[in-house]
């Protein structure tokens, strides 16, 4: 065959094909450009939502930043001015542990003296008044405004009782203070185990000039992209290079694997979603130029040239489509997930992400699909002979309808698990994950250690708490810790002491190499290691929140007073069996700090377990050995001042107006080293966060919707088309518009009816596997599934009914003649 290599005129054939393709090349642009928008709001907007909520969820103090360094304030200029640091922010600590007002027990309360950067970086809004100037002058948040009822007015007086460093001692002090301003700030979700005060950097000076001498708190923000090890690594690299004393991070801020996989899997369905609309509709444009192709084939053009003609026109479109994607998607990000946000707890956490690797992710990702979609499209057009091509009939109905169907169900399975996860979000199931109890008081200072000396529960606020007429049953629960002031004059966690024995010498070792840090070791060559005293009869509890490896949780036997069990510091992630087993019996030699002396018991293991909650919840997964309460009593003479927690339990579900009596005798013991958490003010601090989540829910799912529903108008208009000349024969034998209509209405709920079943059993499989492994989500809900799956289908069918009215109009606008002939 004659081959023509002029290339000129083949480009100029370009140029005039594409003007004559209006239409098409308004499609296509759409298409390429909708499916760039998705991929970009995948890598980014989605990434920013996750960072977002994950911020939100895991508050710490400096919630902005991304660690602390404590070191002297000399070297704050240094910190800052470091290249892999964005911005860092100073705290003086005016106050150790926890300011010794009543209405602050419960909570540790911080007494810091900020520079206004630690404001406006971490989004301390100012609600009332001004920030602070004079020594005399604080700052409270609104919740803390809240929890001194009266007296948390702007212009009120309020006596603080800090506990500062006078003279080598610990000395806690009487200080008059105005407010002048009342704040909000991003740790309100903390508000019910910790507060901020904040005053003016004249206050240490007057007041408390010692507290200058100790490190002060400089928190940091890396820039992304500029640190060469992990946050944790940097913050250690910058605590060695400037002699800190220390360094406090977020243990999970970083995207776990997990979490990137289900990017990459979202990203990759978007592209095939995208795949088949970008090929539908190159395809419906070559089919109806392949007669045109066929008569370049006669003149001498090869495959090749029509490739390069196809080509030119998809590389302006793909510029155009990809550019305008990238500029909503970023347009998207920059202002409405903003707004979003701004209706959600989680508004003081989100930035948008302009991380380029994201820019560059998405273009990647979108050239590729437009490429493949594209090359397969004009596939044909480039082998076609001249002869089939004047001949040439749409003959691959069912392969198509196959690609139909599995467009349907990818896009119903996005939505689903758009629409179930945050709508889904279940108040109950996340009071459960934090709660065994009603109340739980907690003696903080026996999990992180205290800068003041041990403080015990008092005996007389549990009488207090026994006495309030809705408290069913009240539960004490023992840990064990030695009586040693450390060199701050505080104390550190408590902790057991028992002598290395053969039994434990290999499990010791085995520990160490876990590098779990379950047991340590002591001077005298003694295990150092959390014990604790559990009552028999709470055993049930504790089901839910560890992993049995061997043995039972049988209450009866626990109760007689002979068994222990041993919990050998694993968690279902990097379990590894242990050398201890059920029903083996240990001898231990437990040392009694009160009497001076080792106390030897005998007890057979009932019960060898690991933590499986990933939550604070379990209170067996907090300690290596569990012995029954009187068993801890006859090892510990001193055991009444060693109740770590306190667990009470309402005959009824407990109101706001009575947990105030509960809280009231907590602040009544005037103990600052307790935290008390209960299930009604997470209760109502989980509504607020469901709010937030059905908005988001509301949002990603109408998002993702829109691929959806582009798909299914898409994959009918694209059926149709390619039939165009099928339905004018059957008009031509008496089919009439209503037939047409019926018919077209029924393969479109056909379609959708079966991908919706397709997408349901994997629609849940992923629901259910995510609900699981993101955390700040409570789980999977059947009921919101099975709403979110109606929904898909009436949708659907609404859409399947309105485009089959559509193309009936459009199909029968030109008599049936006019296009019979166009087969000639």
């Amino acid at each position: 065959m004659f081959e023509n290599s002029n290339k000129e005129p083949v480009r100029e054939i370009a140029r005039e094909s594409m003007r004559a393709h209006r239409l098409r090349n308004l499609t296509s642009i759409l298409g390429i450009t909708l499916t760039t928008l998705l991929i970009t709001m995948v890598c980014t907007v989605g990434i920013s939502f996750y960072d977002t909520i994950n911020r939100g969820t895991d508050i710490t103090p400096g919630p902005l930043a991304d660690g602390e360094i404590k070191a002297e304030l000399e070297k704050y200029e240094e910190i800052r001015d470091m290249p892999q640091v964005e911005w860092a922010a100073y705290v003086i600590y005016c106050n150790i542990g926890s300011l010794h007002n009543r209405e602050m027990s419960g909570i540790k309360t911080a007494l810091l003296a900020p520079q206004q950067e630690y404001y406006e970086r971490n989004k301390v809004a100012l609600l009332e008044g001004r920030l602070p100037e004079a020594a005399d002058e604080i700052a409270v948040s609104d919740t803390m405004a809240e929890r001194l009822g009266g007296k948390g007015n702007v212009g009120d007086t309020l006596v603080l009782h800090p506990v500062i460093w006078e003279d080598g001692q610990q000395v806690e002090k009487e200080i008059p203070v105005t407010i002048t301003g009342i704040v909000t700030s991003p740790i309100k979700g903390l508000a019910h185990t910790y507060e901020e005060i904040y005053t003016s950097e004249a206050f240490p000076e007057k007041y408390a000039p010692r507290m200058l001498q100790e490190p002060a708190g400089i928190y940091v923000k890396f820039i992304p992209g500029e640190i060469k090890d992990t946050i944790p690594g940097e913050l250690y690299d910058i605590a060695g290079e400037v002699g800190a004393a220390g360094v406090q991070y977020r243990m999970n801020n970083d995207f776990t694997v997990l979490y990137l996989l289900v990017v990459l899997f979202f990203v990759l369905m978007i592209m095939f979603c995208g795949y088949l609309l970008i090929y539908n509709i190159f395809y419906i444009s070559v089919v109806n130029d392949i007669r045109f192709f066929g008569m370049l084939k006669t003149i001498g053009t090869t495959g090749r040239q029509i490739r390069s003609l196809l080509n030119w026109q998809v590389a302006r479109l793909s510029a155009v489509g990809i550019t305008a994607g990238l500029i909503l998607g970023y347009l998207v990000g920059l202002f409405i997930a903003p707004v979003v946000m701004a209706e959600t707890n989680y508004k003081d956490f989100y930035r948008s992400s302009a991380n380029p690797m994201f820019f560059i992710s998405a273009v990647i990702f979108s050239l590729l699909t437009v490429y493949i979609s594209a090359r397969k499209a004009y596939r044909l057009a480039m082998r076609i002979s001249p002869t089939e091509a004047a001949r040439y009939r749409e003959k691959r109905a069912g392969r198509k309808k196959l690609w139909a169907g599995v467009s349907f169900a990818l896009s119903g399975i996005i939505f689903l698990v758009a629409f179930t996860l945050p709508m889904g979000y279940n108040v109950e199931n996340m009071v459960k994950r934090y709660h065994t109890a009603d109340v739980r008081i907690r003696q903080d200072a026996m999990i992180w250690g205290s800068d003041e000396p041990y403080q015990p529960v008092s005996h007389d606020m549990l009488a207090q708490l026994a006495e309030l007429p809705f408290i069913k049953d009240i539960a004490l629960y023992y840990q064990a810790r030695d009586w040693e002031v450390n060199g701050f004059g505080g104390c550190d966690a408590g902790y057991g002491q028992m002598r290395m024995t053969e039994e434990f010498r290999e499990e010791f070792i085995r520990c160490e190499k876990l590098g779990t840090g379950w047991m340590g070791k002591r001077e005298n060559g003694d295990i150092r290691l959390s014990i604790m005293g559990f009552p028999a009869d709470k055993l049930h509890l504790e089901k839910e929140n560890i992993h049995v490896l061997a043995g039972s949780l049988d209450e009866e036997k626990f109760a007689d007073g002979g068994y222990v069990i041993y919990n050998q510091g694993t968690n279902q992630t990097n379990s590894e069996a242990g050398l201890i087993h059920a029903g083996q019996v240990l001898h231990f030699s437990i040392y009694d700090p009160d009497r001076g002396q080792y106390v030897d018991k005998e007890a057979e293991v009932l019960a060898v377990v690991e933590r499986s909650n990933p939550f604070p919840t379990g209170l067996l997964a907090s300690a290596a050995l569990v012995f029954p309460d009187k068993v801890f009593q006859e090892i510990y003479s001193g055991y009444q001042n060693m109740v770590g927690i306190v667990q009470a339990d309402a005959i009824k579900e407990l109101t706001k107006e009575e947990y105030a009596q509960v809280e009231k005798a907590v602040q009544d013991s005037f103990n600052y080293q307790l935290s008390i958490e209960s299930k009604v003010m997470r209760r109502e601090a989980e509504r607020s966060e469901k709010s937030s989540m059905i908005v988001i829910g509301l949002f990603l799912s109408g998002v993702f919707g829109m691929i959806g529903i582009c798909n299914v108008v898409n994959t009918l208009v694209t059926s149709v088309l390619s039939r165009k000349i099928e339905f004018a024969a059957m008009q031509s034998v008496g089919m009439t518009k209503k037939q047409m209509r019926a018919m077209l209405c029924r393969e479109g709920l056909l379609l959708s009816g079966l991908s919706v079943l397709a997408a349901i059993p994997l629609g849940a499989f992923f629901c259910y596997m995510l609900g699981k492994a993101i955390l700040f989500v409570s789980g999977f809900s059947a009921k919101i599934f099975a709403a979110g799956c109606v929904l898909l289908l009436v949708v659907m069918c609404l859409v399947s009914v309105l485009v089959a009215g559509l193309l009936t109009r459009f199909l029968t606008r030109k008599p049936v003649v006019e296009r019979l002939r166009e087969v000639e």
